[in-house]
């Protein structure tokens, strides 16, 4: 999901597809479910986006509606078939918080600790707490956002070939590695909230990411794959989803990954063009093929898994991209995800 902040910014609005008394309001890079003709395209408004933690009146007014254990957290919800992911606070109720106006409060800026809202941060489970230590890297800081496929559907082009993959439900896992003609230099184990402080795990035989990493045999496939012929360095960057995670056992009785995206020196590389040797450990690609058809790219999304094909668990939806890389209108790398109706977002995912 996209950058978490507390922002003041223009909303756009977005005729909702399955209500004629709801919009779809994109606020920042979010996607938000709003009544028809309470918000006008380029309004101002102050947004708390999904894992926002409330205090005080902003707490007992939306008290009701929150998540967590202390009914304090808020969480996307879904309205008509398409989510909202955080709440717009209205003028009054900013005023009754911190005594200013909407009008006297800086614009795209952090606004959390002024309203008094900190970020949810899901608790690692025991079993996969490990040590962690910096990367000593400086271009190894890369993120994987999935934005909101409502709200980013006009960014992609009629007949442009996109690609639809399987979302897991896991904890992600990204792997850095320096690779030389001698093989791997240097590398790297981080998970997206580890990364995302600049932090890496340090090797251990005992941690569920690692043993992901090992059981598809990632390092030595890469330096099999990318390992240049002459003197010089490349940096291979490998994402995946490690699992099984919370009960989403794709039937796998111990740790192991499926890769999503691989980026070579800061690029990314065309599905068609993984090498087959890590395609063996690649997402199931549901649909490859031109954007026209989005009503059938829709239905892949729904039914069971098709990881393990034993249909173990419910699918929990599509991620879609352009078969090549580019960004969405607003500088947003175009990602985004089409959940499946039947899938319920816990909160506690990772990725």
């Amino acid at each position: 999901m996209s950058n978490w902040k507390v922002i003041k910014t223009k909303i756009e609005v977005f005729d909702h597809p399955n209500a004629d008394k709801l919009q779809l309001a994109k606020v920042g890079t979010y996607q938000v479910v709003v009544q028809r003709g309470l918000y006008e395209g380029g309004e101002e408004v102050v947004f708390a986006p999904e894992k926002s933690m409330l205090t005080g009146k902003l707490e007992e007014e939306y008290k009701p509606y929150l998540s967590g254990p202390d009914k304090n957290r808020v969480s996307s919800i879904r309205l008509r078939n398409e989510l909202s992911c955080g709440i717009i606070i209205p003028p009054d109720l900013i005023e009754a918080q911190t005594g200013r106006t909407i009008d006297s409060l800086p614009y795209e800026e952090d606004l959390s600790v002024i309203l008094g809202i900190s970020k949810y941060v899901p608790k690692i489970p025991k079993e996969m707490e490990e040590l962690a230590t910096p990367i000593d890297h400086d271009t190894l800081s890369s993120q994987h956002e999935v934005e909101q496929f409502g709200v980013y559907s006009s960014n992609f082009i009629e007949n442009e070939r996109v690609v639809l993959s399987e979302k897991l439900h896991g904890t992600q896992l990204t792997f850095y590695a320096q690779i030389k003609k001698s093989g791997i230099a240097n590398d790297w184990l981080s998970t997206k909230n580890y990364n995302s402080q600049g932090l890496c795990l340090i090797e251990s035989d005992d941690s569920f990411y690692w043993k992901a990493l090992r059981a598809a045999n990632v390092r030595e496939i890469i330096v099999n794959e990318f390992a240049p012929a002459d003197d010089s360095e490349i940096v291979v960057q490998i994402f995946s989803e490690a699992f099984p995670y919370f009960g989403f056992t794709y039937n796998q009785t111990s740790p192991t990954l499926r890769i999503f995206k691989v980026v070579i020196d800061g690029e990314s590389i065309p599905y068609d063009k993984v090498p087959d040797s890590i395609k063996e450990f690649w997402v199931p690609i549901l649909y490859d093929g031109p954007y026209d058809d989005i009503l059938n790219i829709k239905k892949l999304v729904k039914g069971m898994e098709q990881v393990s094909g034993k249909e173990t668990n419910i699918k929990e939806g599509g991620v879609l991209i352009p078969y090549i890389e580019r960004r969405a209108k607003d500088g947003t790398r175009l990602v985004v995800k089409i959940l499946n109706p039947k899938y319920k977002e816990t909160g506690e995912e990772f990725n």
